[in-house]
């Protein structure tokens, strides 16, 4: 069973009969009802008189679960009967107050919504943490982003989130290029002290900017993706009505069509382009860390690798070796192991070696 209830502010009586009839005129045929049927559906909680002569009525239509059998949803069969009732020469108009066939759609498109959300803000933390930017009310203010409401960083740290919980959604973008600075904010920075030179100027003002441009190239290519997903977010958070035009340009922003990719794509494309940019960097600034713990040790003719933690050094005397091909072999192997980077196989041996060369075996 599915509930709507309704509000009706109406000039004569307006009973139980009468507005069952109205609903039977468009499903009753359709789905083999009697008009004893449709107004069982229906329960009018209360009926109050008003100081100006007219009247409140508050009731309820409990549908059943009706098989469809033509393109026609329910949420449009809802959406026709409340026209012909507001059309009504006694209605005075009438607000919906509850709907479970909107709230069920409008849970399916909170549900993509916050996957998208948490993405965006997945990426965006990714950026500006890539660039040194704290995220925080001054890069806000730095690139023109407001706050959706005030918050307090120690909160905020403390659930494990950040500023972009707390920006307006079509901010997600905004991020592609800062404010232009006023004539007396340049003056303030060249009148800094610790300024060394024209050069120096020009690096403080580049700062200010996203550095890489695949990056600065992501949030221009969502920025147009932005509005149908937050007429959406605003629609389904104030319990709006869902227009068949406002879901369209919601699909049609999130999903891929013959001309262009959607927000979901954009944010697929960004971090591919990203591990194809840097996983083998990222995996060797891993791996050359990890090189440092190996420690060698050599009884007779035989290499040993043991690996220092610091405070302690676990020895390995299961791990035999001839020659320091050997060593470096089994050092390679177990950064390939230790060291992890999703859809990515190493090649990196050459360098590996390099390092084990200069921080492990020169110091023996």
């Amino acid at each position: 069973m599915s509930i709507v209830k309704i509000q009706i502010n109406h000039t004569k009586n307006l009973n139980k009969e009468v507005l069952a009839s109205h609903l039977y005129n468009l499903i009753g045929e359709e789905y083999n009802l009697s008009e004893d049927d449709v107004e069982d559906y229906f329960e009018v909680e209360n009926v109050y008189k008003l100081p100006n002569d007219s009247f409140i009525s508050i009731f309820i239509i409990d549908f059943p679960a009706l098989e469809h059998n033509r393109d026609f949803q329910p949420k449009d069969t809802v959406k026709s009967y409340l026209d012909t009732i507001n059309s009504l020469e006694e209605v005075i108009g009438l607000v919906k107050l509850q709907d479970d066939f909107l709230q069920e759609i409008a849970i399916q498109y909170f549900n993509k919504l916050f996957t998208i959300e948490m993405e965006l803000r997945n990426v965006l933390t990714y950026i500006l943490t890539y660039d040194e930017k704290a995220i925080e009310k001054g890069i806000f203010k730095e690139f023109g982003v407001q706050l959706a409401e005030s918050y307090n960083n120690n909160n905020v740290s403390d659930n494990y989130e950040n500023g972009l919980y707390y920006i307006l959604f079509n901010h997600y973008a905004s991020f592609g290029e800062p404010k232009r600075l006023k004539a007396e904010q340049i003056s303030e920075i060249l009148q800094d002290v610790s300024l060394s030179d024209f050069q120096e100027f020009k690096n403080r003002l580049q700062q200010r900017y996203i550095s890489e441009e695949r990056h600065t190239e992501f949030l221009f290519s969502i920025k147009q993706k932005l509005k149908p997903l937050e007429d959406m977010r605003n629609s389904v958070m104030h319990i709006r009505n869902l227009s068949d035009t406002k879901i369209a340009n919601f699909d049609k922003a999130v999903n891929d069509d013959d001309l262009e990719k959607g927000v979901q794509s954009l944010i697929s494309d960004f971090w591919t382009a990203e591990n194809k940019e840097l996983k083998e960097h990222t995996w060797l600034s891993l791996a050359e860390r990890e090189i440092e713990k190996y420690q060698l040790r050599q009884e007779e003719e035989i290499w040993f690798v043991d690996i220092n933690y610091g405070t302690f050094i676990l020895k390995n005397d299961t791990d035999e070796f001839e020659d320091m091909d050997e060593v470096k072999n089994y050092i390679y192997e177990q950064l390939k192991d230790s060291v992890e980077i999703n859809d990515f196989e190493p090649d990196c041996k050459e360098q590996i070696d390099i390092w084990i060369d200069e921080k492990i075996v020169s110091k023996e």
